[in-house]
């Protein structure tokens, strides 16, 4: 076949996205959101590269992950590479590289494009962007309430009211102490914990099903405990040092002016390197009903790099599910204005000098400046702009220059 005759189809990869201009002005304006909390707070932007090497996400991202839901490939030299499904090995990797030469407490953030190969799905797709905020150095939970904190003013960037999300917090060492009550086999703990990760977002009976499977007569027990139990409650299994340094969290929050924080033993996020605090900010509306993104403490992460123990605590927020969040919400805010304040449009190629003139002097003022150089009829240069979303136009013709205003041509 003659290699004219190939058409090559124009959809993108399965489950991914382009973003045309339209779609980007509101992925900046939300990346914007993001940034200005961040650094309100003192965070610092950093990058990496969306390559590593795969050993890095197998030595604590767990083998569920890594097996079934990354994009892996070896390459000419015959090194294991992965496209990053998350950042926070990445931004470990780079900490342990420089170590003292960093100084603390460490405060940076991302927002990263992100991989997995899963199967796409309202709130998750195979690439998305997100945000990683991350604090290391610090021992104590105001690391924890700060970096919470830093959601909630990003969510009242996004327009939401107090009402619109709820706060869930739980402890890792509460359910690791809670697992041990009832079996002290590994492979089961391990079940158990993916289980519960899971547990809103399967039947009740399909999960009964598995806890039996798993604990057999203890089943209906253990169910017993992370349905109906308190924070107190938890006494009759764990540590009292872990119980109220979870308590001093939720009551701090809630002394913050966060009133919609709750305790929730059922909350474990996914991965594996989490080692106490773990929180998840959840969406309340009912066509919405579900986790927006969450984190928790990480003290252990950098002992794979045979570095010394820094404490770590970090949170990651995607694009879509905040997306999401404000098209349930506030659907005005996904209408981003163009960034080009003028455009000029030029009746003839005889007046191209005239028209870059003026361009150039209201560049050098600071202005976002188009010119066209279609030479189509003026109607059609004026209903471009309006197209575009620019709200003045400067017609540059043989009889002279006059301004259009696009904003007092629609009212």
């Amino acid at each position: 076949m003659n290699k004219k005759d190939v058409k090559v189809k124009t959809d993108s990869y399965k489950g991914v996205r382009d973003f045309y201009p339209k779609e980007w002005r509101f992925q900046k304006w939300l990346f914007w959101q993001m940034a200005e909390v961040c650094e309100r707070f003192g965070y610092e932007n950093y990058a990496a590269s969306p390559l590593e090497y795969t050993e890095l996400f197998e030595a604590k991202s767990g083998k569920e992950i890594i097996e079934n839901e990354t994009y892996n490939l070896v390459d000419r030299g015959n090194r294991n590479v992965t496209l990053r499904p998350e950042m926070t090995p990445t931004i470990a990797r780079m900490i342990a590289a420089k170590g003292v030469e960093i100084p603390r407490p460490i405060r940076w953030y991302s927002i990263p494009n992100l991989f997995r190969y899963e199967r796409p799905q309202k709130g998750r797709l195979r690439e998305h962007y997100q945000l990683n905020v991350d604090i290391f150095g610090i021992v104590g939970i105001e690391a924890e309430i700060e970096v919470i904190e830093v959601g909630v003013e990003i969510m009242k960037n996004l327009g939401a009211e107090e009402n619109d999300f709820e706060i869930r917090v739980n402890n890792r060492k509460i359910m690791n102490a809670l697992f041990t009550r009832f079996t002290t086999d590994e492979d089961a703990v391990y079940e158990l914990s993916k289980l519960i990760d899971k547990k809103k977002k399967i039947s009740t009976d399909n999960f009964t099903t598995a806890v039996e499977k798993i604990l057999g007569e203890k089943a209906s027990e253990f169910i017993s405990v992370i349905e109906k139990f308190s924070l107190e409650n938890c006494i009759t299994f764990a540590n009292a040092e872990d119980i109220e340094k979870t308590k001093k969290l939720l009551n701090t929050l809630r002394a913050k002016g966060m009133k919609n924080v709750i305790f929730d033993l059922t909350l474990m996020r996914g991965f594996d390197y989490y080692t106490e605090i773990v929180f998840e900010f959840f969406d309340t509306d009912p066509k919405n009903n579900r986790s927006m993104f969450g984190g928790g403490r990480y003290d252990d992460l950098l002992d794979i790099f045979g570095k010394e123990k820094v404490p770590a605590v970090g949170f990651g927020m995607g694009d879509v599910t905040a997306k999401n969040f404000v098209e349930s919400r506030n659907p005005k805010m996904l209408e981003q204005v163009s960034k080009t304040d003028v455009f000029i449009a030029v009746e003839s190629e005889g007046l191209i000098e005239n028209a870059d003139g003026i361009a150039k002097k209201m560049r050098e003022d600071g202005k976002n400046v188009e010119v066209d150089y279609s030479f189509r009829k003026i109607d059609r240069q004026i209903h471009s702009a309006e197209r575009k979303g620019i709200k003045k136009v400067i017609v540059v013709e043989q009889r002279g220059v006059r301004e259009v205003d696009l904003v007092a041509l629609n009212n």
